[in-house]
This record gives C-alpha cells, sequence and structure tokens, in this order.
C-alpha cells in the first residue's frame, strides 16, 4: 500500500482519511464532497477499503482513476476493522493537515475553507471541528448533531460536557498524528478529541459543515454499543489524572446520565448496577455527593428530552437535536 503526494509550496497540503466498508450506496458522494471544496489548499485523499463486499472498491477505484494523484485508493488485504483501517490510512496520508471522514457522511461547501482560515487565526489550537447536520439513509433531514455553542475546548471542557464533536468534520494540524497513531486499539473517536485537545485546545463552529447520516448499516454504534461503552470509559479514564476532582466527578457523572437513558431505552436495570461501582469509584466524591451530581445530571437530561418532545409535537417536526450540550 504505497501513496505519494506532491506538496505545493506556498499553498498548505489538506490529507482527507475516508475509511469505508461496504459503503457503495454512500461513497460517491461522499468523494465528491471533498473534491468539490472550494479552498485555497492542495487537497488529498486517501481512502482505507476495508475490502468491502458490495460493489464500493469499484466505485472508488473509478473515482481515482478520474482524479490521478487526487485520490489514493487502499484496498487492504484482510479486514482491519474501523481502527485498523484510520491508522493504516493515517500513517499513509501526507499534509500539513489531517482530516477524518467516514465514507457514508459528507461535506457541506465551505467546510475546509472555514477550518483552515480559522486554525489559521488560532495557531495555539491543535485541531477544528464543526457541527452537522443529520440526515438518515434515505438523505431526509432529521435534526442537527450538537445543539453546542462555537468556542474553544480543552480537555476539561470536553470531559464536562461528554463527546458531542462530529468526527467526519474533525481537522487538525499534521504535527499531531502521531498522538492519534500512538493510540493503543480500540478505542473511539472521544478518545482522539481528548488526546488532540491535550496538545491544545479544539476550535468548535456551532456551523454545520458536515452530512453525518445517522444509524447507517456498518455504523459501529449501531452493531456494538456495548463496546462502544467500554471504550468511552476508557478515554474519560485515561484523561482524568489531567484535569480537577471537579472535573474528574462532573464527567463521570455525564457518563452515568448517558448509561441511565440507555438501560431505560433497553429496559435492562442491569447497567446501571454493572457501571455505578466503576463510575462512583472513579469520581472521587463521598457515595451522597456524586448520587446527588448524577441525579440532577439526570433531571436535566429529562428535561432537555421533553422540552424536545413537545416541540417536536407542538410544530409537527421531526428535526432534533442528537446531542445538547
Amino acid at each position: 500500500m504505497e501513496s505519494t503526494s506532491e506538496v505545493a509550496g506556498g499553498r498548505p497540503t489538506v490529507a482527507v482519511c475516508v475509511v469505508t466498508y461496504n459503503h457503495a450506496a454512500y461513497i460517491a458522494d461522499c468523494l465528491t464532497s471533498v473534491l468539490s471544496q472550494q479552498v485555497d489548499a492542495d487537497v488529498l485523499v486517501w481512502v482505507g477499503d476495508d475490502m468491502s463486499t458490495d460493489g464500493t472498491s469499484d466505485i472508488v477505484a473509478n473515482i481515482a482513476r478520474a482524479w490521478p494523484g487526487r485520490v489514493h485508493h487502499m484496498v487492504h488485504a484482510s479486514r482491519l476493522g474501523p481502527i485498523g483501517n484510520y491508522r493504516a490510512i493515517i500513517e499513509a496520508a501526507e499534509g500539513d493537515f489531517v482530516a477524518h471522514l467516514d465514507g457514508d457522511d459528507i461535506w457541506l461547501p465551505g467546510k475546509l475553507r472555514e477550518q483552515l482560515a480559522a486554525l489559521a487565526a488560532a495557531p495555539g489550537c491543535s485541531a477544528s471541528c464543526t457541527n452537522a447536520l443529520v440526515f438518515d439513509d434515505e438523505r431526509e433531514p432529521v435534526g442537527w448533531f450538537s445543539n453546542a455553542i462555537s468556542g474553544i475546548f480543552d480537555t476539561a471542557a470536553l470531559l464536562r460536557r461528554g463527546n458531542f464533536l462530529n468526527h467526519s468534520s474533525l481537522l487538525y494540524r499534521a504535527e499531531f498524528r502521531e498522538r492519534i497513531l500512538a493510540l493503543p486499539p480500540p478505542f473511539i473517536d472521544y478518545r482522539m478529541h481528548l488526546t488532540l485537545s491535550e496538545a491544545g485546545p479544539i476550535l468548535y463552529t456551532s456551523k454545520p459543515f458536515v452530512g453525518y447520516r445517522v444509524n447507517a448499516a456498518g455504523s459501529m454504534l449501531r452493531r456494538d454499543n456495548e463496546a462502544v461503552r467500554r471504550q468511552y470509559f476508557e478515554a474519560i479514564e485515561k484523561a482524568l489524572p489531567a484535569v480537577s476532582p471537579k472535573v474528574r466527578a462532573e464527567a463521570c457523572a455525564d457518563f452515568l446520565r448517558r448509561v441511565f437513558f440507555r438501560s431505560m431505552s433497553l429496559r435492562r436495570a442491569a447497567l446501571i448496577t454493572e457501571w455505578w461501582p466503576l463510575l462512583s469509584g472513579l469520581s472521587g466524591e463521598s457515595r451522597p455527593r456524586f448520587i446527588a451530581r448524577c441525579a440532577l445530571q439526570v433531571i436535566a437530561e429529562g428535561m432537555r428530552q421533553a422540552i424536545q418532545a413537545t416541540g417536536s409535537f407542538l410544530l409537527r417536526a421531526r428535526l432534533r437535536v442528537l446531542y445538547f450540550r
């Protein structure tokens, strides 16, 4: 798997890392959305094809032939899985900035131009993320990824709020990619975001520059929610030593809130009993204080969900926010 690129002087090069597996219905739109970005930069694309079996490989190969030197099609000799796939293309990619994009998502016009300008104006920031429009498999809009306000988020802020950054919007300085490659797999995108935030805060804009496909076939969140929970916990656990005791407790309470609502939707009270000892111990707070903190988180989330459901009913709209912050 060899990929080469020429970096033109005076213009930044953006290495776009696209992972795909059986995305035949989506991958052409995905790559077209990258190649059509109007930006004063050289945009090179590395597509990690994890032995797709549905025709995805043929589609990517045709696009690579149409864009020689711009699109690099990397077909792995064996299945690597999502993280192995990302690692392979991140290692191969060359550029001043690295962007991540899942093969079933798309970029909206102006995405790279907005982020490159923002990072140029904030040299101390390690990365940039944007909001996303959320749509279903039929490309029907269903809402927004997050209601978070634009700002600069350090590690403590990301731990307090939990994961609200859209991974397909991620753009970071290439000097920090070794930090990503050093992470022991498996891990989720939240671990990447926290790791990058340790190198410098992350710029976030509430303007949506990504089209995010929710619950697409092949999504890890759809396939294995328990694995995601485990990796989410590991991401928090590894980041906590760098923050204050209060932030530690807030991060643990936020995660337990997520577990609570997941247990409600699955009707599995055992999830609470499984995670309570781990999170209570990790929080460092007394049992009564941590219970009170978690209760406030659950009540606040319940109110947010009730307000959203009521608004959708009154407005007869199905648009919603995936991650309230």
